[in-house]
């Protein structure tokens, strides 16, 4: 996942295209492949599970699972990738996967830890807001990056973009949700996780079906400079 380059430029095929391994450079170090793929489709699978629960679509009782799905789909394996984008040179795919990978994992530290230790001491405290208010604080932190990813989304593809985009929507919907108290935002915010999840699914798959097939085969409407 790279910003493109400008019109003026001719747009060399993306490493993913290649059918074999990209060859070892001069320096004998092996060169390290697109983990673009690897990441939105984690990233994808992970807000699709949490989109179900979120929509109501799953029975809520059984939401527990999405803790260890966030540490180590969501969170671990966006990580890794943002250190082999960090390696690759490519400061968009780093920024943004080494965000919402802590994004996962700090979400299931909340749930399956602090959330309670929060409630503890807003019992304390005679504070019936402490744990919504936490959450509106961590929303708002990501609603702010996001917002950032999404000026820098206009000069990747039309897919990025709009994933980018609802991530936003679906930020604000659960400040609303949570801080709120109003369920049904919560429940719009799952149906729209489970859309921009399905988008993720497709423009993962796009590079992989790129790989395998030596060609981009699904198109993701590639965005020019502005």
């Amino acid at each position: 996942m790279q910003p493109e380059q400008t019109a003026s430029q001719e747009r060399p095929a993306p490493a993913q295209f290649a059918a074999e391994p990209a060859a070892a450079p001069p320096g004998g170090t092996l060169a390290i492949g697109d983990p673009g793929s690897w990441a939105i489709l984690a990233f994808s699978a992970t807000s699709l599970l949490l989109g179900l629960f979120n929509s109501n679509a799953i029975d809520a009782n059984g939401s527990a699972v999405i803790i260890p799905v966030a540490f180590v789909l969501g969170g671990l394996v966006q990580i890794i990738a943002a250190v082999l984008e960090v390696v690759r040179g490519n400061i968009f795919g780093a920024v943004v996967f080494g965000s919402f990978g802590p994004f996962w994992v700090i979400y299931a530290l909340i749930q399956n830890s602090y959330a309670g230790k929060i409630a503890i001491a807003g019992t304390a405290a005679k504070d019936a807001n402490a744990v919504p208010s936490a959450l509106l604080a961590f929303l708002i932190m990501y609603a702010a990056l996001v917002f950032i990813f999404m000026i820098a989304a206009l000069r990747t593809d039309a897919v990025i973009l709009t994933i980018v985009v609802l991530v936003e929507v679906v930020i604000v919907l659960l400040m609303v949700g949570i801080y709120g108290a109003h369920p049904e935002a919560t429940k719009i915010s799952g149906i729209l996780t489970i859309v921009f999840a399905a988008l993720g699914l497709y423009r993962g798959g796009a590079d992989l079906v790129a790989f395998t097939f030596k060609r981009p085969v699904l198109p993701v409407g590639h965005l020019r400079a502005i």
